[in-house]
């Protein structure tokens, strides 16, 4: 796989940055595997300020909410194939 960008700062970093600033509706997303510390670090760094994607389902979206997460993502939970799984 090929990276196009690398930041120097951390999701925490960025999300206390953020939070310093006032900037509400940031949004941080585990995409692949292995990203979940860091990820949590950012809610921990700006509770309430940031929402959170990427594998959201009703089994964990209250360890996120709980966590710092404004609102919870959940995108690939409730879209199938491209079209809206009502089940």
């Amino acid at each position: 796989p090929v990276e196009n960008f690398v930041a120097k700062r951390s999701p925490a970093e960025f999300a206390a940055l953020y939070a310093q600033a006032q900037l509400e509706g940031g949004h941080v997303i585990m995409l692949g595997p292995g990203n979940e510390a860091s990820a949590l670090a950012a809610l921990a760094a700006y509770p309430g300020g940031l929402q959170i994607g990427g594998g959201i389902n009703p089994q964990n979206a209250t360890r996120y909410l709980d966590a710092g997460a404004s609102h919870v993502i959940v995108t690939s939970y409730v879209f199938r194939d491209g079209r809206l799984d009502e089940e």
